[in-house]
């Protein structure tokens, strides 16, 4: 979920080989997420549970756990130019389009502002798709903003 001291901002101390900073991001579980997890988490053992299975290992976040990006977490974050109405509050337009810039275009769940549920390659595919057609019916014809 979003919240205010989970945010995305360029690093003051690394840098990349061109010299620029790198993305640095601040993150970590809030106790309503780990929460749903436990619950989800239970649930999802009591129907594995259910068909009898030779072995069985659940291994799902606990309470106080903190982000770690050294092992898998099926986390998914997203972010970093979320898609608005409003040009002040977001990075990208409906079509994935950047405000400032209209002949740049940001594919992929950047775009969300959070990833409440779990794997969003539907949904990325399915607004590259919005994309690449706004792109080729509206903005090779006449490039500019398209919002």
């Amino acid at each position: 979920m979003a919240y205010r001291d989970n945010y995305l901002d360029l690093d003051p101390t690394y840098k990349d080989v061109h010299g620029q900073p790198l993305l640095r991001m601040t993150f970590d579980w809030k106790a309503n997420d780990l929460a749903m997890t436990q619950f989800i988490g239970a649930k999802v053992e009591q129907i594995a549970r259910a068909m009898g299975p030779k072995q069985l290992k659940m291994n799902f976040q606990k309470a106080g756990a903190h982000y770690d990006v050294r092992y898998y977490q099926s986390t998914h974050n997203t972010g970093g130019a979320p898609m608005g109405t409003d040009p002040t509050t977001s990075a990208v337009n409906r079509f994935l389009q950047v405000w400032d810039v209209p002949n740049v275009f940001v594919m992929g769940a950047s775009a969300f502002p959070q990833n409440f549920g779990y794997n969003p390659t539907g949904m990325v595919g399915a607004l590259a798709y919005w994309s690449a057609k706004a792109i080729r019916e509206r903005y090779l014809a006449n490039p500019g903003a398209l919002a």
